[in-house]
Formats: C-alpha cells, structure tokens, sequence
C-alpha cells in the first residue's frame, strides 16, 4: 500500500514538472524623449532714429480774419465746412497757440493756419478726416534746451483697420518764424517692423517684441495667417504721457497668405525722444488685445 502512495506521488511530481511556470511581463520601453521645443532668442533692442520731414511755415496766402473763440459754433469743424470761414479747430491757451483752418476747400486741400503768440504761419498739413477727429495742441519743452516747443498732432487716416496720426513739433526762430518738425511716416511704417518676430511652438503662436512675447494663435479666430508678413498694419497713434514725454503706440500685423488684409494681433508702444532735427524710438513694448 505504501509503495502504492509514493508511487502515485512521484507521477503527481513528475506531471508537475513539465507545467511550464507563468511568464514574468516584459518590462516596457521608456517612451522616447520628446524633443525639446523653444522660442527664438529674445533679445534687447536698440533704439532707432530717423531725421525729422522739416518744413517752414509760410506767409499766409490770404489776411484771414482769425475767430476769436473757439467756443463759437460758427467756427468749430462743422462750421468750418459749412460756412465758408477760417475755422477754430484746436488751442493751447497756457503758450497763446491756436490752430485755425483756411477756409474749406472741397479738395480737402486747406492749409492750416497756426498762431503762437504773434506769429502766424501757412502749412500744408493733413488735418481733417470723414470721422471730423480735431487736432490736438500741447507746449512744452520736448528736448530739454529749457525752451518750449509746440506739438500738434493731427488726425489723418480713417477706416476699417486704419487710425493714423501725425506729430508735428514747432520752433520758433528770433525771428518769429515757425518751423515744424514732423515725425517720419518711415520711422513707424518701415524701420519698426523690422524689429519684429514670430514663431509657432507646438500648436502655440507668438507674437515677439525684443524680449517681450504674446501668444495669439489660442485666441485668433480668424484666418490662417502668414507669420513671415509681420508689419505695423496703419496704426499709428502719439499722446502726451503724464511724465511729461511723448510715446507712440502702434500695431503688430500680420496677413493671411496671398493677401495684403491686415490682421492685428497685438498693440506696441516705443518712447520718443526728440532732438536737435531728429525723432527716435526706444523702450519698446508690446500687449496682447486679450
């Protein structure tokens, strides 16, 4: 009986041993590192500069019975037009500045008329859109020489996609002569662009500024859009800032491809300096419109 038993256990044992024992799990690969994704350099920008467009300012045409008050009805903008007369459009009563308008022509070819204490000059300004936006007058000292200069902005381009300003500064000679120094189209138009940059990072898209960045491509809900066609669009806007200086503020624009329709992604704004015949912009910034 006893062989009996260790014989059927040895069967159990010998069966047993050709059961093959529960493979242990393959240990998993480790995922592939993802390649590392970054933006373009961002760098520190150099101020830029270009020579003020100079024009003397003329004789008047015409001896222009001025308004005395630019509280008149008869002479603010829609008077001006209406009316036949020089119209009042702006002053800047702490330097006795006053812009007037020559009567108006419909050719929107006018002259502006600006008095400075006894000084009164002819200048062929754009000044006057559709949307009847009135120039603006301050006095101050924009160049540190301890003397005032009178700064005229005028309003010149209006529409879908465009807001454009003038900046016009004033010297008065010994003479009494004005000269005005305006603030070049190309400064703003042509050589601020260039500072600009752009990228897309994993399905994110940037807007660059020097070394300020804002991303646009996770709120842009318009067109595809042409990253290589960064410009300033036709924005273009000065304000005198409570520290005294003046600033520009602009635009950051971009195109969608085979298009010239401008798509603004973001707001700039640069520090002007004046001086000596020339503007220059520094201390550049930018915002996202969200």
């Amino acid at each position: 009986m006893k062989k009996c038993i260790f014989s059927l256990f040895l069967l159990l044992l010998l069966i047993g041993c050709g059961v093959p024992a529960p493979a242990e799990p393959l240990p998993e690969e480790p995922p592939a590192e993802a390649e590392p994704l970054s933006l373009p350099e961002l760098r520190r920008l150099e101020p830029i500069s270009a020579p003020a467009v100079v024009t003397e300012g003329r004789v008047p045409a015409e001896n222009y019975e001025l308004p005395p008050s630019m509280a008149d009805p008869r002479y603010n903008a829609e008077g001006w037009i209406r009316g036949g007369v020089v119209g009042f459009l702006a002053e800047a009563p702490e330097a006795d500045a006053a812009f007037y308008a020559a009567p108006y022509q419909a050719n929107a070819e006018s002259p502006a008329l600006i008095r400075w204490g006894d000084s009164l000059a002819e200048f062929d300004w754009d000044f006057l859109t559709p949307r009847s936006i009135l120039p603006r007058m301050e006095c101050f000292d924009v160049d540190g020489d301890w003397e005032d200069e009178l700064v005229v902005i005028c309003y010149v381009g209006s529409g879908t996609g465009v807001s454009v300003e003038e900046l016009h500064i004033l010297e008065k000679g010994p003479d009494g002569a004005l000269t005005a120094y305006t603030f070049p189209e190309s400064l703003w138009l042509e050589e601020f662009p260039k500072l600009f940059d752009t990228s897309e990072l994993g399905g994110r898209t940037f807007a660059i500024l020097g070394h300020e960045l804002v991303e646009f491509g996770d709120v842009h809900d318009g067109p595809e859009l042409d990253l290589g066609t960064a410009s300033s669009g036709l924005i273009a806007k000065f304000s005198q800032e409570d520290w005294g200086g003046l600033q520009f503020w602009g635009a950051f624009c971009l195109s969608p491809p085979d298009s010239a329709a401008p798509c603004y992604v973001a707001e700039t704004s640069a520090q002007i300096l004046y001086g000596n015949g020339v503007f220059t912009l520094q201390d550049f910034h930018l915002y996202s419109y969200y």
